[in-house]
């Protein structure tokens, strides 16, 4: 063969390489992006549950994430596999396995546990459905879009009223934590650290998802859960230059289009969770809350702490207005109960020895 006839065969090589690089690159994009993920679960308590899907490309392989909390994840042509955490109504962890295929730009399948389910935790999950660790169902994900405004100008919507909860959002027992949360993660103790124990509020990302009852005004949207207030400002005011933390936050809202975005600053440290995930002095809440057509309040939060997550957590809710004809009286606490059961349980002096645990 002569070095024309070699470059040439060379040369096809190449470009035959090249379009087999590009069918994988085109082949990658289908998945990359976010999703909103739905899932439809009918055993082990029959639900609906959406979330952020992320997936992305890095390395040669892919990286996903559901609601800011690292997944498994495997792509192979046009099907795609996911393992995703979650908690049962016992608090114990357990795992979705996602089967599904993309087809003309939407993804669905099927889920359950990974591998079959012996007869008696199947009757265990119709005798207990909150606490199955092996539900199935069928999900299905589609491209993230936020409906853009009907209009440029912006307008308030009224959310006056009492609110209930129809459904929260996908929940995830994994964050992808940084390596100084972990280690703070690694010596959390519920029973010692968690701040509602001893009748201290959680916080304000601990707290999303419960229905408020909301006053509104021009000037400031006012949210009662139980026995704590939130206020949201509507205007121009900012905390004073040296302002304290508190477990709610100081909250400045604005209306996009007819969407309430809200941020939130001056947060206490606490926990996400009672798994023990922290919340830094320097954590930042953006939430959105937008009325659709049917009435229901579509609430959705997004965690930033660079402190303690690598990705931000989010979560979401959604209310409806309910009547309001009970009377509420405030969730009443006595600390002295988790004081003295310390005391008799000989776990008092550890618990003052953690004092670096609270704020």
């Amino acid at each position: 063969m002569n070095v024309i006839s070699l470059f040439r065969c060379r040369l096809v090589v190449l470009i035959a390489l090249a379009i087999t690089l590009n069918d994988l690159r085109a082949e990658n994009q289908d998945f990359i992006g976010e999703w909103n993920i739905e899932i439809n679960q009918v055993t082990g308590g029959k639900r609906v549950q959406n979330g952020l899907l992320s997936i992305g490309y890095i390395n040669d392989d892919y990286i996903a994430h559901v609601q800011g909390g690292p997944i498994k994840i495997i792509v192979d042509g046009q099907d795609i596999e996911m393992a995703i955490d979650d908690w049962t109504g016992a608090s114990m962890p357990f795992e979705r396995y996602y089967k599904g295929k993309i087809n003309e730009g939407v993804i669905e399948g099927s889920f359950g546990p990974e591998v079959p389910t012996t007869k008696k935790q199947k009757e265990l999950c119709k005798k207990i459905p909150l606490g199955c660790p092996h539900p199935t169902g069928t999900w299905r994900a589609e491209r993230y879009k936020i409906a853009p405004p009907t209009s440029s100008e912006s307008k308030s919507i009224d959310l006056t009223g009492r609110w209930g909860l129809v459904g929260r959002g996908m929940r995830r027992w994994t964050m992808d934590m940084t390596d100084a949360a972990k280690n703070w993660n690694e010596d959390f103790d519920v029973e010692l650290d968690l701040p509602r124990q001893r009748c201290v509020s959680s916080g304000l990302v601990n707290n999303f998802g419960s229905a408020p009852e909301i006053f509104q005004d021009e000037k400031k949207i006012t949210m009662i859960f139980s026995s704590e207030v939130r206020r949201v400002y509507l205007d121009d005011r900012v905390p004073p230059e040296f302002s304290d933390w508190y477990p709610l936050g100081f909250s400045s809202g604005r209306w996009e289009g007819e969407a309430l975005v809200v941020e939130t600053s001056n947060l206490m440290p606490s926990v996400r969770g009672f798994m023990g995930n922290p919340v830094s002095d320097e954590a930042r809440v953006v939430e959105r809350y937008e009325l659709d057509n049917e009435g229901l309040l579509h609430a959705h939060m997004t965690l930033y702490d660079p402190k303690n997550y690598h990705k931000p957590p989010v979560m979401s809710a959604v209310w409806k207005r309910i009547e309001d004809n009970s009377v509420v009286f405030p969730l009443l606490c006595d600390p002295d109960s988790f004081y003295r059961q310390l005391y008799d349980e000989g776990s008092f002096q550890e618990y003052i020895e953690r004092a670096n645990r609270r704020y």
